[in-house]
């Protein structure tokens, strides 16, 4: 989950009704947000061989805002999208000893244990002294995923629009109603 708190410049308090110029406010910057989001997802290319992915368009659907005091609050309540602002690195959980990456449309959006209950299907081939290893289809030799121990994500501030971007889009908005 991602919150932006944008102030509201002191001039809207001398307003007679400051209420609807903070909801016009709030309005651009989620607008604005959205359709940054929907144009990420747009532009960027899919990986091939695998299906383009939906997370920015899915990131976008997740986009609330409210009026808290004199700021808009905007909310993007998806999985992973303050990981893709700030960076960091993931690393296993559940005790797993390293994260799966799918490597093959045949298992996009799985994960090994619901491609492989029985874990007759696939063959684990991690060289020792390496830092990675695959999971391969055992009878094809097909890579299915890529085994690591963490992955690191760098932060990307094009994640969101630019504090002058949002601003101006409220300003705008604002301006609309005036």
């Amino acid at each position: 989950m991602l919150k932006l708190t944008i102030s509201v410049p002191p001039k809207a308090d001398f307003i007679e009704h400051p209420e609807i110029l903070l909801d016009a406010w709030r309005g651009g910057i989620e607008v604005l947000v959205k359709r940054h989001l929907l144009e990420r997802n747009r532009s960027r290319p899919s990986r091939a061989p695998m299906p383009k992915s939906s997370y920015y368009a899915d990131a976008a659907k997740s986009v609330t805002s409210a009026i808290v005091g004199s700021a808009a609050e905007v909310t993007i309540d998806h999985a992973g999208i303050a990981l893709h602002y700030y960076g960091g690195i993931v690393l296993p959980t559940n005790g797993r000893k390293a994260l799966a990456i799918p490597k093959n449309p045949a298992v996009h959006d799985a994960k090994p244990s619901e491609i492989d209950p029985s874990r007759k299907l696939l063959t684990l081939i991690w060289p020792k002294g390496k830092t990675a290893g695959v999971l391969r289809h055992k009878d094809t030799n097909e890579i299915y995923y890529l085994l690591v121990k963490k992955a690191t994500i760098h932060a990307d501030e094009n994640v969101l629009p630019s504090e002058g971007e949002l601003l101006e889009a409220a300003n705008n908005a604002m301006k609309s109603i005036l």
